[in-house]
């Protein structure tokens, strides 16, 4: 029996009803929460880590070729050239850096719950209003850097590398920058609905806590 349904059967109940609800079961369900919640955020940030990482090295050959343009009269290098690139690495960069930070203030104040069921309750208590405020907002921060701002600086270092304008290319760069603004507008627009999902999920959990404390 996972969280939900010993949840659902708690709600059943019309009087004392944690009495009814099988505290060792409940202990064990919020552990099983637990180790999926770290194996998601392990995943979560490693996409994170690895997609940064290829932008930052996509980047890097960037800045590389326009370098090398500069030594070649045919090809006009401007600083836009030479910025454009480390902007886009820089942030990547800072999409990792802000989950990583983001990640390690969370532990630290997960650590100091302990095993009881309590403090089980309290952490995944916690776990939720995380989700819903804090790495909301750093997840909106990644998803307009690596969604956003980055694929964009690759559309227009690529015409830059091939010696072409907007102009030459107007269907298709309006087209790619569009799916970017969409991705970041459809990725901000579900986390915001994800978020608003957990909600009563913590109110539940909070009822239970209260109750919990009453005995």
């Amino acid at each position: 029996m996972n969280l939900d349904d010993l949840m659902a059967v708690w709600r059943t109940q019309d009087a004392a009803p944690l009495h009814d609800v099988n505290k060792t079961l409940l202990h064990l369900a919020l552990r099983q929460e637990e180790v999926k919640l770290q194996k998601a955020r392990r995943l979560d940030r490693w996409m994170v880590y690895v997609f940064g990482a290829g932008v930052v090295a996509g980047m890097g050959i960037f800045l590389g070729m326009m370098i090398s343009f500069r030594q070649r009269p045919e090809k006009v290098v401007t600083g836009w050239d030479l910025a454009l690139p480390t902007f886009g690495a820089a942030a990547a960069l800072l999409a990792g850096g802000a989950i990583y930070a983001s990640h390690r203030a969370q532990a630290r104040r997960e650590q100091r719950f302990g095993e009881s069921l309590r403090d089980q309750l309290n952490r995944r208590i916690a776990q939720l209003d995380y989700a819903a405020t804090r790495a909301r907002r750093t997840s909106v921060l990644v998803i307009v850097l690596l969604g956003g701002l980055c694929p964009a600086a690759i559309i227009f270092l690529g015409l830059r590398v091939n010696d072409k304008s907007i102009s030459d290319d107007g269907y298709l760069v309006v087209t790619s920058l569009f799916m970017c603004v969409w991705s970041v507008v459809l990725g901000v627009w579900t986390l915001r609905h994800q978020a608003q999902a957990l909600l009563p999920r913590k109110r539940r959990l909070e009822e239970l806590l209260k109750e919990l404390d009453g005995q």
